[in-house]
C-alpha cells in the first residue's frame, strides 16, 4: 500500500489479478465492472466555518493523502454512505414547480431499492411556501408533505430539500410562486417561523446533507 501525490488531480486505474492474467495472455479484453473507493475520506473535515470563505471549506479534505488502489480488496468501506444501501435512489415526481398563490404542492418522496422511511422536508423561505400541517414551521419530518404557496408581490423562488431520515439520501425542490397583484407580502422580509421540526421528530442537530440522491 502506498499513498498518490495529490498536488493535481489523480486517477489511479488498475487492472485485478484476472485482468492482468488475461491481458497478458493476449486475450479478448475487455472491462465490464469496477469499483470505486472513498474510504480515507472524513467529510466530517468538510468545514463551513473556514475564515478564508466558500472556497476553502474543503482545503482540509483536499490536502489529504489518498490511497493507491489495491487489486486483491473484496470490499469497501465510506464515510459517506452505507454500503448496504448501494443503489438506493431518492425519487420524486418532479423537483421544479412554478405555480400561482394558494396552490397546493404535494410532495411524496419514496426510497427506490430501500426500505420505506419517513423524510426530512426543510423549506429554505417560508414568506414563500408554508407547510399546510405546520405552518409557523420551516421544517417537518414525515412520509409526504403538503406545501401551500403564499401571496406574495414579486415573482420568487425558494427550495424545500428532502431528506431521508434512515438513507440519509437528499434532493433538493425549486419552487417559484407567481406574483400576486393584490398582494402587499415582500418575500424576501424577514421570515416569521420557528425550526421546531413540525411533529417534534427533528433532531435538531444543524447538520444538513449536500445533495446526494444516489449511492453508488
Amino acid at each position: 500500500m502506498g499513498f498518490l501525490d495529490n498536488s493535481s488531480i489523480t486517477v489511479d486505474a488498475i487492472l485485478t489479478k484476472k485482468g492482468r492474467r488475461i491481458l497478458s495472455q493476449g486475450g479478448n479484453f475487455k472491462i465490464t465492472k469496477f469499483a470505486l473507493s472513498d474510504e480515507e475520506i472524513d467529510y466530517t473535515l468538510y468545514d463551513v466555518t473556514h475564515p478564508d470563505g466558500t472556497d476553502s471549506y474543503g482545503s482540509v479534505i483536499e490536502n489529504m493523502s489518498l490511497l493507491e488502489a489495491a487489486p486483491n480488496r473484496t470490499d469497501f468501506n465510506s464515510f459517506l454512505v452505507d454500503g448496504s444501501m448501494s443503489g438506493t435512489k431518492l425519487v420524486l415526481d418532479s423537483t421544479s414547480y412554478t405555480v400561482d398563490n394558494a396552490a397546493t404542492i404535494a410532495i411524496k418522496p419514496t426510497t427506490q431499492g430501500g426500505t420505506a422511511e419517513q423524510y426530512k422536508f426543510s423549506i429554505e423561505n417560508t414568506n414563500i411556501v408554508k407547510f399546510s400541517s405546520v405552518p409557523a414551521s420551516n421544517t417537518t419530518t414525515a412520509v409526504s408533505a403538503d406545501l401551500i404557496a403564499q401571496s406574495i408581490n414579486q415573482k420568487a423562488t425558494t427550495t424545500v430539500t428532502v431528506t431521508g431520515m434512515t438513507s440519509g439520501l437528499t434532493k433538493v425542490i425549486t419552487i417559484t410562486v407567481n406574483k400576486d397583484v393584490s398582494s402587499n407580502t415582500d418575500p424576501s422580509q424577514t421570515q416569521d417561523d420557528d425550526d421546531s421540526g413540525g411533529n417534534g421528530s427533528d433532531t435538531g442537530d444543524g447538520l444538513k446533507a449536500g445533495p446526494l440522491d444516489t449511492l453508488i
